[in-house]
């Protein structure tokens, strides 16, 4: 069954690599259909390296890391689902091990706890060897790339100028017109979205440096800084615009995940008042200014709609039964434990805390003035879905329509720019050579 609330939620996580990749597929559909419009040549080059790019950048750093774990950390006899950063607090540590869903898994965890230092560089070599690895695959393909597109143009010449040659011994009329560490590290490491940051970075340079010719490097400065703009900083500023937007203009707070605003869970607890018990025991705990006991009272209090509301977001992992080996297209059935593996940023709880504080005032008041709970959440509902639709619809416009038109604009007005400017220059050092005239 169709999951509105969850198609919104992923189109607006912002550590979702899903909308990225509709960014991305737009922006290489524009790009490839706009190549073909200059010359078949150039539209096959385009999409060799729109669509081989696309295939590293989505398969690239989650195979290597993959590997990584089936190799390297199984060697080390580590578990690699567990998070590093839960390591920077030793109280929050103890509390991990204590709330273990499994004595196994709680193993694993003690196992870690005593080998700190070797955990901490295997995970940091994963990362750095994960991203280089497909980094050097993308300079592979743009290597091969090329080399096959200039043999295809050097062969094509060579069999255009033959059939012209043969058409001029029968015609005898015929003429030729040719047309036409530290901190840094730790931020980039453990964020799908931000991996994607450097692997692009370094696709943008490659490419940059790669490029054959003044054409192809001002062409892909334009594609680059407009991909880099689109697919990372506006999307969220867009955002951001339209939530602030959402709140002076209509009061009414959209900052929750889209699948807690589809459910009805918020909606009961605002409406029996029960909210109000959970936003107290939150604030009893979090004025004690103590992770650890923080940690802890996410686990102790599952029924809290600050934790719960946390659980349907996924920023608290529920633990899965791990599944056989030919219960590869299964579906994973998550229990009811934390999956202490994984990294919980508190400060994204304490943020969701914040979020309900906001939204149940404004709750509040629209029912001072008169405005039923029904038509209050159905406001909130469909103020959130316009905004993601907005912020994608936005994106793709701009990637894989804009972009194109100008990087074509470019070319049909600059002066004899709308030739493949690899093609000129093969055909060029082939009648150096004197193959063709």
């Amino acid at each position: 069954m169709l999951n509105v609330g969850k198609i919104y939620s992923t189109l607006g996580n912002p550590n979702s690599l899903v909308p990225l990749a509709i960014k991305d597929f737009s922006a290489t559909g524009g790009m490839t259909a706009s190549s073909f419009v200059t010359g078949k040549e150039e539209g096959q080059d385009r999409f060799i390296d729109e669509v081989g790019t696309q295939i590293i950048w989505l398969f690239g750093i989650p195979g290597f890391k993959w590997l990584f774990d089936k190799t390297i950390f199984k060697g080390f006899g580590l578990d690699s689902k567990f998070d590093v950063r839960n390591l920077k607090n030793e109280d929050v540590l103890e509390k991990i091990k204590e709330y273990a869903p499994t004595e196994e898994i709680k193993k694993g965890l003690e196992k870690i706890s005593h080998k700190q230092s070797t955990f901490k560089n295997v995970a940091l070599w994963k990362f750095f060897i994960s991203t280089g690895a497909t980094v050097a695959t993308y300079i592979g393909l743009t290597k091969a790339k090329q080399a096959y597109t200039e043999n295809k143009i050097r062969k094509n010449l060579i069999e255009e100028y033959k059939k012209q040659e043969a058409a001029k011994e029968e015609e005898n009329n015929s003429t030729v017109s040719f047309k036409g560490l530290g901190n840094v590290v730790k931020t980039f490491a453990f964020s799908p979205v931000k991996n994607m940051w450097i692997l692009d970075g370094a696709i943008t340079g490659e490419r940059l440096k790669d490029s054959r010719t003044p054409q192809e490097f001002v062409g892909y400065s334009i594609k680059e800084a407009s991909t880099l703009c689109f697919m990372y900083y506006a999307g969220g500023k867009i955002q951001e615009f339209l939530e602030k937007q959402a709140q002076k203009k209509y009061n009414k707070s959209i900052g929750l995940d889209a699948r807690v605003i589809e459910d009805n869970s918020v909606k009961e607890s605002f409406d029996n008042g029960s909210i109000t018990k959970s936003l107290d025991e939150f604030k009893a705990v979090n004025e004690l200014k103590n992770d650890a006991k923080l940690y802890e009272f996410l686990h102790k209090n599952p029924d809290n709609e600050i934790v719960k509301v946390a659980k349907k977001s996924d920023i608290i992992s529920m633990y899965a039964e791990p599944k056989k080996w030919y219960q590869i297209f299964k579906k994973s059935q998550k229990t009811d434990k934390i999956d202490t593996r994984k990294y919980i940023d508190l400060e994204e709880i304490r943020g969701v805390n914040t979020k309900l504080e906001t939204l149940y005032k404004q709750y509040k008041e629209a029912l001072q003035n008169g405005e039923t709970s029904e038509k209050f959440f159905k406001g909130v509902k469909k103020l959130k879905r316009n905004s993601i639709n907005m912020n994608i619809g936005t994106c793709i416009l701009a990637l894989g329509i804009m972009t194109p038109c100008i990087m074509l604009a470019k070319r049909f007005i600059g002066k004899d720019d709308v030739e493949f400017k690899t093609k000129s220059d093969i055909r060029k050092q082939l009648i150096a050579e004197g193959v063709i005239k």
